[in-house]
């Protein structure tokens, strides 16, 4: 059975969750042969989804996963995922979600209940409410170094009004040093907010590692605005 439990949107029944979510079309993802063959029965991923105005999955990133095999059939399947079509900045945002696969039928998680009760009493134990634990990436022994990193550029449209501003922007650096994810949680103007964005998305930086590993990291970014620079 595959349960697929969004970390941050509960509702009190599957249908309801999926229409908090803005789901038309839901893919099950399928528990890989090539895992079974390598003796797991059992596993989890964590992967942070954004979607695009036309409703289509925009990125997914693969936070963590109990084997590369599951990974793969998460993003597979969350690929032909399709939400409701919306411009509307809220419905455009990231969400977390987690996804445990074990050799049974098919079941999506219950949110009609505590969804920690409701993992214990129907997976038998098999809990997949343990919040996700991505680093920071100052956290980390060894920094990764940014390779490239434009700032923003004020934009041209506010300055006949020499209005300051600030961002604050959040994000993802991948396995490979990209950026993954970038999203404005703070902005005092939406043109301050698309400038950050621009940029952003452009940064490139050293893979982050943990113990000679690659890793996904988290990073925050607070940017001010002025007029006159």
């Amino acid at each position: 059975m595959v349960l697929i439990a969004p970390l941050s949107l509960l509702g009190t029944t599957n249908q309801e969750t999926f229409k908090q979510l803005g789901l038309t079309r839901f893919a099950e993802p399928v528990f890989p042969e090539a895992v079974k063959f390598d003796g797991v029965a059992e596993g989890h991923v964590t992967i942070a989804l954004s979607r695009d105005a036309a409703g289509k999955p925009a990125d997914i990133l693969v936070l963590e996963a109990t084997h590369p095999g599951l990974a793969e059939a998460a993003v597979e399947a969350v690929r032909m995922w399709r939400f409701q079509p919306s411009n509307n900045p809220d419905d455009l945002k990231s969400h977390t979600l987690r996804i445990g696969f074990k050799l049974q039928g098919i079941v999506v998680f219950p949110f009609g209940k505590d969804p920690a009760q409701a993992a214990q009493s129907e997976t038998g134990g098999f809990r997949l409410t343990e919040p996700v634990k991505v680093p920071q990436m100052q956290a980390l022994a060894q920094a990764p170094k940014a390779l490239t990193q434009p700032m923003p550029a004020y934009p041209a449209t506010l300055r006949a009004r020499a209005v300051d501003g600030t961002v604050a922007v959040r994000f993802y650096v991948d396995e490979d040093g990209r950026v993954r994810l970038p999203e404005v949680i703070e902005a005092t103007t939406p043109e301050f907010a698309d400038a950050a964005l621009a940029a952003v998305s452009q940064w490139r930086y050293e893979p982050p590692q943990d113990g000679g590993r690659r890793i996904v990291a988290s990073e925050h970014w607070q940017f001010q605005f002025k007029a006159n620079n």
